[in-house]
């Protein structure tokens, strides 16, 4: 009887890690697409399509700058950001997804190019990316909303060092 329940048990957690294991994959690729649909609002000036991304209690914590909470704060950020410039985004390391129980932490360096308009009078809000090439490694915390759908609930970053 305990050969049986030990074979019962090592099928069990076998199972369990194979189910998890795809979950997480399931997981990861619906995170990857957030990271996607984020970079297309970025370089396409969507305000909206940027906030869908993000967990209605966002945490943003840009360096050298005082963060901001709240969806809505954050599309107000953004409303001078995208008035006062297009951008690109070049992937230096892909968005790398590690899972901390119902939560994420998503990892990836960018370089983003800064276009100003030239008509442009806004105002940067402190912490928006001001020069025209910033490299960076970003760290991300990911979580489900209340409709289970993957948001980024903390965006943080680490400028490396302008070129000289």
């Amino acid at each position: 009887m305990r050969a049986l329940t030990a074979i019962f048990l090592t099928v069990l957690m076998s199972l369990l890690a194979i189910t998890a294991s795809s979950q997480n994959e399931t997981d990861t690729t619906e995170i990857l697409g957030l990271y996607q649909g984020w970079r297309d609002a970025v370089e396409n000036a969507n305000i909206d399509g940027y906030v869908a991304v993000l967990h209605a209690d966002i945490s943003l914590r840009p360096p050298g700058a005082q963060g901001l909470d709240g969806r809505d704060k954050y599309a107000v950020f953004l409303e001078p950001v995208f008035e006062s410039a297009s951008y690109e985004i070049q992937i230096d390391n892909a968005p790398s997804v590690t899972f901390l129980g119902s939560a994420a932490l998503v990892e990836y360096d960018y370089t983003i190019y800064r276009h100003d308009h030239i008509d442009s009078t806004a105002d940067l809000p402190p912490g928006a990316i001001a020069r025209a090439k910033t490299s960076a490694h970003y760290i991300d915390v990911v979580t489900r909303d209340s409709s289970g759908a993957w948001k980024v609930r903390l965006h943080s970053w680490q400028d490396w060092p302008a070129e000289i």
